[in-house]
């Protein structure tokens, strides 16, 4: 699989991680965990095969999507079945920046998976099909750029303590504690904590806890798995058997047992065989 990434400048990267384009000359034979981010994801299929994904509860129902889909922010993994054959061109939003260019409010997407012709109704198809005809991911990208630039929408922006608390998130690492940046923030833990939510769509707790567990990946998918003890102190844990106990909780299997679709994948969980594997509950 090709995978390729493309960070966008002023006034786009303020809201967007990367756009991506990836390529499959071949199925992928196996489906995926989806690990956590705290960030939404549009994602348009540039073929017509239909794409299996489920929630990680055991009452959920698989979903079957093509052409388009919005992730929204997860509290947990999801699972993805088998991958076509084909190209799929997506969007990684800043956490809290998914409103601004989808025109709903984030609480309105927090675990859900929902077809784009649910926000942009004929627009969406119409992008799909500029994309469909564009002739190289660079250009798939401007026509991205382009479209979402002129979908901003500032009613919608994030509120500016949440989006400096952020900021300051960037710089402090992963081992900061939500009480000091509420404090920062000059609000009650209780006003804090409802302004975050509808920013990014999760509690200031669970994204930290998100955002630590993503170091954790970056530092397993390099290979550092030798002294989980000292990754585990170096993330903000309190002891190994704290971030063993989180990680299977995010990623469903323990940190020796993680194995990333690959070093550029962090998120993916690979999962072998065609079919799901049964799910455990939250």
């Amino acid at each position: 699989m090709r995978l390729i990434r493309y960070r966008p400048t002023s006034p786009l990267g303020a809201f967007v991680e990367c756009f991506w384009w990836s390529q499959r000359d071949e199925p992928q034979p196996y489906g995926e965990r989806m690990l956590p981010s705290a960030g939404a994801q549009l994602i348009i299929a540039l073929h017509d095969t239909p794409i299996v994904c489920r929630p990680a509860t055991s009452t959920a129902h698989p979903l079957v999507w093509s052409r388009g889909i919005v992730h929204g922010p997860q509290w947990n993994f999801y699972e993805s079945g088998t991958k076509p054959a084909g190209s799929v061109v997506g969007v990684s939003f800043r956490p809290g920046a998914a409103g601004a260019i989808l025109g709903a409010p984030i609480t309105e997407l927090t675990d859900r998976h929902v077809p784009i012709d649910a926000f942009w109704g004929s627009r969406g198809e119409a992008l799909r099909e500029q994309l469909l005809a564009s002739h190289s991911p660079a250009a798939a990208f401007r026509i991205l750029e382009e479209e979402l630039i002129a979908r901003l929408r500032r009613p919608l922006l994030i509120h500016p303590a949440i989006a400096h608390t952020l900021a300051l998130h960037q710089n402090t690492g992963p081992t900061c504690r939500v009480a000091d940046m509420q404090r920062a923030a000059g609000y009650s833990p209780r006003h804090f904590n409802a302004l975050f939510r509808a920013a990014v769509g999760l509690t200031p707790k669970h994204f930290y806890r998100v955002k630590r567990f993503t170091e954790v990946l970056r530092s397993l998918a390099k290979g550092n798995i030798a002294r989980l003890a000292d990754l585990a102190a170096s993330t903000g844990y309190a002891d190994q058997a704290h971030m063993t106990r989180e990680f299977r909780e995010f990623a469903g299997v323990t940190p020796t047992q993680y194995r990333p679709r690959g070093p550029d994948s962090i998120l993916h969980q690979r999962i072998h065989g065609p079919d799901f594997r049964p799910l455990k509950s939250r």
